[in-house]
């Protein structure tokens, strides 16, 4: 799990650049190189199954390219945490822990 974190982090923030950054809530190519990239890094750094690239890379896509964790914050009451004084850091830490759980169920059914 804890190669997979390494992966995780080295994708979303070593290897990604401002053209995907800037352009992937805009995008779908921009946001399906990020994601093929942060899936690539994840597998090669956790060792797993070619098997996993799909879930990794919908999974990633799906939180990237849409509004979910804004959508999520908001409908869990955390409106003004995701927009007040902590924003976009709230944000930004909430998209990463949703990464981290999708991360471990993965883990956990590849049985690693």
């Amino acid at each position: 799990m804890i190669s997979a974190l390494v992966g995780h982090l080295a994708g979303d923030y070593l290897a990604q650049n401002d053209w995907m950054a800037l352009n992937k809530k805009r995008s779908s190519f921009h946001c399906a190189v990020h994601c093929a990239v942060w899936t690539a890094l994840v597998m090669l750094f956790a060792q797993w199954p070619l098997w996993t690239a799909l879930p990794l890379f919908a999974s990633h896509f799906l939180q990237d390219r849409t509004q979910i964790v804004a959508w999520y914050m908001d409908a869990v009451g955390q409106k003004s945490f995701r927009t007040g004084l902590c924003a976009p850091w709230s944000a930004i830490v909430v998209d990463n822990v949703w990464h981290v759980v999708t991360l471990w169920i993965l883990w956990k059914i590849v049985g690693y």
